[in-house]
């Protein structure tokens, strides 16, 4: 599967989101995705990821995490650091390297603007599966540039509970840590 949004001028669809859902659900199969629904602002991603963040506190599980760029995770680091002193695995994806790694295995990315890998994510198996996506639609040269609240940033994604989704997500990220291991 090719986890990159591709805008195609659908009025229904402009940032590729419900197409990349789509695609999704045609590879793994099945019935319709459960616990998926679509997310448009920063604020309300934020709120998931700070949710997802402390349900894995403390829980001996794998947290995927994508910053865009180092920068990024370095303005986290003590959440990241929390985490990991916690027990939590954390595997976190950007370009560039970060100051400190904090224990977190960092996964060294070139830019690549639509693909998810390069993109605002948390994805964990445990506790429960859960997958927030968090794609970053601005106009140049806002993207991928400053924090995600900035004022003329927007963003698209979802957020899921479907088991599916989540397993085929994170064989995609061990796939991607894999072939960019430092």
């Amino acid at each position: 599967m090719d986890w990159r949004r591709s805008p195609q001028g659908d009025p229904g669809d402009p940032d590729g989101i419900t197409s990349l859902l789509n695609c999704a659900h045609a590879e793994i199969g099945g019935p319709p995705l459960t616990g998926t629904r679509f997310l448009h602002a920063a604020r309300e991603m934020l709120r998931f990821t700070r949710q997802i963040e402390a349900a894995v506190l403390g829980v001996g599980t794998t947290l995927y995490v994508g910053f865009q760029d180092a920068r990024k995770f370095d303005n986290e680091h003590a959440v990241y650091r929390d985490l990991t002193g916690a027990g939590t695995h954390v595997v976190a994806f950007g370009a560039g390297q970060p100051q400190d790694d904090c224990g977190v295995r960092w996964v060294p990315l070139p830019k690549e603007p639509d693909a998810l890998e390069n993109q605002w994510f948390l994805i964990t198996r445990a506790p429960e599966p859960i997958a927030f996506v968090g794609f970053e639609t601005s106009p140049d040269p806002l993207r991928a540039h400053g924090p995600a609240g900035r004022r003329g940033k927007t963003w698209e994604g979802f957020v899921s509970g479907d088991k599916r989704l989540v397993d085929a997500l994170v064989e995609h990220l061990e796939e991607v840590a894999a072939i960019h291991a430092a």
